[in-house]
């Protein structure tokens, strides 16, 4: 059995998620379905309007662009983008979702012209959730959940993006003395004290854009843009002071824990394992040296 035309329109407005009709001019032709409340506002009174005058510039500029290359390439676009209703003009804002919201938009040229324009079809889907979901996850997976701290995945994924564009850099390995025998002698939990009163200490000598990484255990990175020499040098030796003086518990005077480091200058296009290696080979001898020492590795 054959669906009538009205039949047909019912089941398009029944759709829980929108689908727009846009002209090549930028009008909005038809809006249909979008009956999901929870996840959508009313679309319905943009139907007749140019979506230049009902949204900010710089969004109507892109949506207009989706639809020319969704034309010119006569191919289907995926798209995601960010929307707020307070953005759009002449919908009601209080009812659906509030604040910015992520949707996927799937974009396809219709064969019909309407009143001789071309025109697609924007069929779009709320993915707030799914997209904040997947940025918590991959917040988890790049964190270190005791310290707070970056971990060593997150290191060697951005490596190369924290590095470019800085002609100098510096890297130090950090690894606290003995942590074992603070493990053994005060028990995990004092030693989880430890580590994250560790991570506060050293997170006060550094400036903005520092990154610091918990790359396993009680070792640690500091990668340091537009560092090096002597200036290097001398953050070691504050860290390394600061760390030395703390005071990690009041009813344990005797509790108090060095770091010894390996530093080295990050040369432009170098790996991140290259830069690795060479900053462990001078951490071992810091430690080697007698430790609660830094190490530095001769600029080359």
């Amino acid at each position: 059995m054959a669906l009538t035309v009205e039949q047909l329109y019912e089941v398009m407005a029944q759709l829980p998620d929108p689908l727009f009709v846009l002209s090549e001019d930028g009008y909005y032709i038809e809006y249909l379905g979008g009956i999901e409340q929870q996840s959508y506002q009313d679309g319905n009174p943009l139907v007749g309007k140019r979506l230049q005058d009902m949204l900010p510039a710089d969004k109507a500029a892109w949506i207009m662009a989706q639809i020319a290359l969704t034309l010119d390439s006569n191919q289907v676009q995926v798209v995601e983008y960010e929307l707020a209703a307070a953005e759009v003009k002449d919908i009601d804002s209080e009812a659906g979702p509030q604040g910015m919201q992520r949707f996927e938009g799937k974009i396809a040229p219709l064969p019909s012209r309407y009143e001789g324009k071309r025109a697609v079809s924007w069929m779009t889907r709320n993915i707030t959730r799914q997209h904040d979901l997947q940025r918590r996850l991959q917040v988890l997976s790049e964190t270190d959940q005791l310290t707070g701290l970056h971990n060593r995945r997150y290191f060697f994924e951005h490596f190369p993006g924290l590095v470019a564009g800085h002609v100098t850099a510096g890297l130090i390995m950090l690894d606290i003395d003995h942590f074992k025998q603070i493990n053994d002698r005060y028990g995990h939990q004092q030693g989880d004290g430890v580590l994250q009163a560790f991570c506060a200490c050293v997170a006060a000598q550094l400036r903005r854009g520092d990154l610091f990484v918990r790359s396993g255990g009680e070792e640690f990175l500091l990668l340091l843009p537009q560092l090096q020499g002597e200036g290097l040098r001398q953050l070691a030796e504050r860290i390394r002071g600061a760390v030395a003086a703390m005071v990690l518990d009041d009813k344990a005077p005797e509790l108090h824990i060095t770091v010894s480091m390996g530093t080295t200058e990050i040369q432009p296009g170098e790996e991140a394992g290259a830069v690795l290696a060479r900053a462990d080979e001078w951490l071992y001898r810091a430690k080697r040296a007698g430790r609660n020492q830094a190490a530095h590795c001769p600029a080359p």
